[in-house]
């Protein structure tokens, strides 16, 4: 990991201004999803999510293919991507993009029933018409590494359910 003063030097930003980047695409409501199909082109999705210490979670429905891939495989590509009318740049728009193992939470678990309420106090009261129909499955994303982008010459590696700041990216 580099220290505070390598990521200052090589990326012109302090730690600090990168981890509240960082935390303000934290507070999106919805994620993107990619999984590879059998046929192995990528399968793609949105979701809401909600965020716990272990990682996040996604309540949705196997109609869609890309969960059926996802129920399949246990794993995924996610990404959260500020809103294009708040960005600076088109270009460089600020992005984090991990690799996540996926966890089906089943029904009869004890931390469903507390999930589902916390997606109801997230995202209103859609999740307590959704909570019974039996094609939504609930998954715990267990995030490994990934690449928060802020910028030109401005992207990092992270690591961990906190997705925290390992490096900065300054060659291919």
């Amino acid at each position: 990991m580099q220290e505070n003063a390598a990521f200052e030097d090589s990326s012109g930003m302090s730690h600090e201004k990168i981890e509240q980047a960082r935390d303000a695409l934290m507070q999106l409501r919805t994620l993107y999803i990619s999984v590879n199909s059998q046929q192995d082109s990528p399968e793609m999705g949105v979701s809401p999510f909600i965020r716990r210490d272990d990682g996040l979670y996604i309540f949705t429905s196997h109609l869609s293919q890309h969960v059926r891939d996802l129920m399949a495989q246990g794993a995924a590509t996610c990404m959260l991507c500020a809103d294009e009318a708040k960005s600076q740049n088109i270009w460089a728009r600020n992005r984090l993009k991990f690799a996540v193992d996926a966890i089906e939470i089943a029904r009869d678990d004890a931390k469903f029933g507390g999930l589902c309420d916390d997606f109801s106090a997230a995202h209103g009261p859609t999740m307590d018409l959704i909570r019974n129909f039996g094609d939504f499955h609930m998954f715990q994303l267990v995030p490994r590494d990934g690449v928060l982008v802020l910028g030109f010459a401005k992207a990092f590696t992270v690591t961990g359910s906190d997705f925290a700041i390992a490096a900065h990216i300054s060659k291919a």
